[in-house]
């Protein structure tokens, strides 16, 4: 099952993550979408969408301002599993994103193989994820 990051999110991560989860999640695959052959860097989100979908994959992006967009009805049509990271203005480096997305893993697992498509949850550096509706 695999778990695309979003090319705003660091490559590296995307790799620590599948190497960490290795041995515990067997069936989860984690991926940057700069480094999948059907997506590839400076991918459209129009684009992007349909093909994480067709692969029965989720998407893990900092691109809050796709829920309020067009775009998000996209992922709606296409049963898309999104998490959105909600960092807060001055904690978007790079060991700040490492160590939400690490905290929460267990849990983005968890929803990636359980909930129904489409979903969305908003994580946070602080408090449990938020179901959006």
């Amino acid at each position: 099952m695999p778990i695309y990051l979003d090319e705003n999110l660091s490559e590296y991560v995307a790799q620590g993550l599948q190497l960490l989860s290795r041995a515990h999640y067997r069936d989860i695959e984690v991926i940057s979408t700069k480094q999948d052959k059907d997506l590839g860097p400076g991918v459209k989100d129009p684009d992007l969408i349909p093909i994480v979908a067709k692969k029965h994959g989720v998407l893990i992006t900092k691109d809050i301002r796709m829920r309020t967009t067009m775009l998000f009805q996209l992922c709606q049509q296409n049963k898309l599993g999104i998490f959105f990271l909600k960092m807060p203005s001055g904690k978007e480096a790079h060991w700040d994103i490492v160590r939400v997305l690490v905290e929460h893993w267990e849990e983005i697992v968890k929803h990636t193989r359980k909930e129904k498509r489409p979903f969305a949850f908003v994580v946070k550096p602080r408090g449990k994820m938020e179901k959006l509706s």
